[in-house]
């Protein structure tokens, strides 16, 4: 029987009607209480390629803001944590990173010896619905350990 000890759940901290991160947070979440396992929060403060080039702001801004980004991000997975895990605070652990999202969740799931990663994946529309996200099919295509995939709940039913 498949048991995780350790369960990843990525989060960009997207709601998008159906809540989209949030769901695998829920569903993390269930797992974790339902197994006894502990639970890793991760945020990736993405490199974003088509981002403009801050060459207008010295280093010490640019330390400012990356610092703003880290401080947000710790919050927001605090946040996330008294909201929904709260009774099992004692076994979650907050990460964030920098880098590429896909490429981060799977070196945490690598380092941190993740037996299951809880991922969303979002159906903004017709096509969407039947494709994942590029980070998520990254990490579903790359992942040496279980992937779940949460989706949005469908309210047509």
């Amino acid at each position: 029987m498949f048991n995780p000890k350790k369960i990843l759940v990525p989060t960009d901290f997207s709601e998008c009607g159906g809540s989209c991160s949030i769901m695998a947070v829920k569903k993390a979440v269930s797992l974790a209480k339902q197994f006894g396992s502990e639970i890793i929060f991760l945020h990736v403060i993405s490199e974003d390629p088509y981002r403009k080039p801050l060459f207008f702001l010295d280093d010490e801004k640019i330390t400012e803001i990356v610092n703003n980004l880290n401080k947000n991000s710790s919050l927001q997975l605090e946040k996330i944590v008294d909201n929904y895990a709260s009774d099992i605070r004692d076994r979650c652990k907050l990460v964030i990173r920098n880098g590429k999202p896909a490429n981060e969740i799977l070196k945490e799931a690598d380092e941190s010896d993740i037996d299951l990663i809880v991922i969303a994946t979002r159906g903004l529309g017709d096509i969407h619905t039947t494709l994942f996200g590029s980070t998520t099919d990254k990490v579903i295509r790359h992942s040496k350990c279980s992937v779940l995939v949460s989706r949005k709940p469908n309210n047509n039913n």
